[in-house]
């Protein structure tokens, strides 16, 4: 793992329930419904961000390096959570492509954010 971890973050199960709810309901609400059927999940992710990537868990995506270069940083009010969007463009054999990363914010680390958010900017966009 890389080792300039710019932020760590951990949820309560009610913040990445929320979060799981809003992700799915983005992409339809027959996701949703497919969600609902399954086992809750028990254990709550960590996320880490570091200068390259964003890991969940074991799990991690590249924003900048290996043919992706990242875009832009927003952070949204999603009514309930705020939700760090990390848009990067990605390089493929068939054309470069926008993808993006979701990252809610835990409650009370807004300050934090937005200072990730500002110096990913002025890293990568500079």
């Amino acid at each position: 793992m890389e080792k300039n971890i710019l932020v760590r973050w951990n949820y309560t199960h009610e913040e990445w329930r929320i979060f799981l709810r809003w992700k799915l309901l983005r992409k339809s609400y027959f996701h949703y419904l497919i969600h609902l059927s399954r086992p809750k999940q028990k254990k709550i992710p960590e996320i880490l961000i570091t200068h390259l990537q964003v890991w969940t868990d074991d799990k991690h995506e590249h924003f900048h390096s290996n043919g992706r270069s990242l875009k832009r940083i927003n952070i949204k009010d999603e009514g309930k959570l705020n939700v760090m969007q990390i848009v990067y463009e990605q390089q493929l054999q068939n054309g470069v492509f926008d993808k993006d990363i979701h990252v809610p914010v835990p409650k009370g680390k807004l300050k934090e954010a937005i200072e990730v958010e500002e110096r990913l900017n002025l890293i990568h966009l500079s």
